[in-house]
């Protein structure tokens, strides 16, 4: 075998360059056990979207081909740990028409509990003992969704072995430390890959079923499940998604059809061996349903080259309006936007919420700071103009307000 080989994982556009770093391979074979791969030493056709270079003993150089930084130095297992989040943005390339959310997922009931990330909140733990109690792990770290053929929103597995961060608190059973150290996947002195645990096979799918929140608590706790806003449910998947290739009124109509569709609950625990136990033997999970988007929404790619064209600085001396093609999302306690060429998705507090629903007709900063002092007269105006005048820069700068066209002034003042 040779210095530089080439490996092909299923469903990427590009391989993955490795030079003289094939020790690497007995430890990608665990760390990603379920996402099949094929192994060439002839360059391909496409680039590598990353190459892994051996500098030493257990020394790697890591460089993304995109990146015009200076390789990343890592031992192998962060050489692999860096190689998987790397291989979640290729997917995205690969196949633009899928959402990806941070988040961990676990099968019940052939259903998938999706769980959102939050910093520090236990995720990957919570996946790994849920693993042990024998539930089906999908991912741990990213999800890709599809819409299929039959409009079913649903995970696909992404073959990657659970990853446990080292060392493992003193709270846990002996029980469980003892599973981890009896596992046979790669680690260092940081992580451990399960290699062991129950996994799905690359590209499997099963319906969303549930969104569950995590609240990790210091103190002891006793896991309770609650329910959560649709709000909250909506505002976790939108800020977890990093599929940003796609059209943002597609994504926001996607997270409308799951959070219609499906119960979404905040976990709150203490201990990470409670809470899975408590999930598993939880009633919530049982007869799950799924979500489906409507037929006439589709997954188009975003004009990521349109910059800031079609934006536009504020005048306050004209009336605006809405723009045309905007998806507004409106819950019982939230309002979300997106301009016409999905681009991003805006969340409006309540202040901006009102001023937006002035601009349904051409209407001057003025007349706004008019409207809104009547209603809120314990607000000094000055702080009523000046919030005012923030939002409508805002508005503009996202391509969500336009200036009023003399005719539409006309039509207005007719009313």
């Amino acid at each position: 075998m040779g210095d530089t080989i080439y490996l092909q994982f299923d469903g990427l556009k590009a391989p993955v360059q490795l030079i003289r770093a094939q020790s690497l391979l007995p430890l990608l074979a665990k760390a990603l056990p379920n996402w099949p791969v094929h192994m060439h030493q002839s360059p391909p056709d496409t680039p590598a979207f990353i190459r892994i270079l051996g500098v030493e003993s257990n020394m790697f150089a890591v460089a993304v081909t995109a990146e015009k930084t200076a390789p990343r130095r890592w031992n192998a297992v962060n050489a692999i740990c860096d190689l998987i989040s790397e291989m979640a943005w290729a997917k995205l390339r690969s196949q633009p028409e899928l959402l990806c959310v941070h988040g961990a997922a676990v099968e019940f009931c052939e259903r998938l509990v999706l769980f959102p990330s939050t910093r520090r909140a236990g995720k990957s733990t919570l996946a790994a003992v849920l693993a042990r109690l024998g539930q089906t792990v999908f991912t741990d770290d990213f999800l890709p969704i599809e819409i299929a053929r039959n409009r079913v929103i649903s995970g696909l597995a992404t073959g990657v072995a659970p990853r446990i961060r080292l060392p493992i608190p003193p709270e846990f059973s002996h029980a469980f430390k003892a599973w981890v150290a009896a596992d046979s996947g790669p680690a260092n002195p940081q992580y451990k890959f399960l290699s062991d645990a129950p996994l799905a096979k690359a590209g499997a799918a099963r319906p969303l079923g549930a969104i569950v929140t995590l609240l990790r608590r210091d103190d002891p706790t006793p896991p309770r499940l609650e329910p959560i806003s649709r709000a909250a449910a909506m505002e976790a998947m939108i800020v977890q998604n990093f599929a940003r290739a796609i059209e943002s009124g597609a994504i926001l109509k996607t997270v409308e059809a799951l959070t219609a569709s499906l119960p979404a609950y905040q976990l709150t625990y203490h201990s990470g061996e409670d809470a899975a136990a408590y999930l598993q033997a939880h009633t919530a999970f049982s007869g799950l349903p799924v979500a489906k988007l409507a037929p006439d929404i589709f997954m188009r790619p975003a004009p990521l080259d349109l910059g800031q064209a079609g934006a536009h600085k504020f005048d306050s001396a004209q009336p605006h309006r809405q723009c045309a093609g905007v998806t507004e999302i409106k819950t019982d306690d939230a309002h979300f936007l997106t301009d016409k060429n999905g681009m991003a998705i805006h969340r409006l507090n309540p202040g901006s919420s009102a001023i937006w629903r002035l601009l349904a007709e051409p209407i001057g900063l003025d007349e706004i700071v008019a409207v809104l002092c009547a209603a809120f007269p314990d607000i000094a105006p000055a702080q009523i103009r000046a919030d005012s005048l923030a939002a409508l820069q805002q508005f503009a700068h996202s391509r969500l307000i336009e200036a009023a066209p003399v005719a539409a002034l006309q039509t207005a003042a007719a009313r």
